[in-house]
């Protein structure tokens, strides 16, 4: 089934605790569904499986949807765990050796570059969906 069916499961069996804890975070601070988006698709591993699990409960507890929507590129974060195999096939292909995974977990060369580009994705659909909505 996968790795996404896997913590798909894991989320849903825990939703109702999830919504209890995130629903004051995100009802004071909404811009928070970015951040958790992010760290629920690096450890899904999946941009479908974090939207399915994760965004109709957002919306449920109220999160309005200029946020749901601008928060929505976070679910690109497949790349923090050096675990997702196009990320491994780069590493493996890179002839000149440049493009490696550290000894640590988190110090690869997408890290960075990529939460940066998401960072800025989700500030622009904040800030492009309070000019077009």
């Amino acid at each position: 089934m996968g790795v996404a069916w896997l913590g798909t499961t894991l989320i849903n069996v825990h939703l109702d605790s999830i919504r209890q804890a995130s629903g004051d975070i995100l009802s004071r601070t909404p811009w928070r569904l970015a951040v958790i988006l992010f760290f629920a698709a690096a450890l899904l591993y999946s941009r479908a499986a974090t939207t399915r699990a994760l965004m109709p409960a957002a919306l449920a507890i109220g999160v309005p949807p200029l946020t749901a929507v601008a928060s929505f590129a976070a679910v690109s974060a497949l790349f923090v765990l050096p675990t997702y195999p196009t990320l491994l096939a780069t590493v493996e292909m890179d002839d000149t050796g440049s493009t490696r995974i550290g000894k640590y977990v988190f110090n690869h060369p997408f890290l960075i570059p990529g939460t940066l580009c998401i960072a800025l994705a989700v500030a622009l659909g904040f800030l492009f969906g309070s000019v077009i909505l």
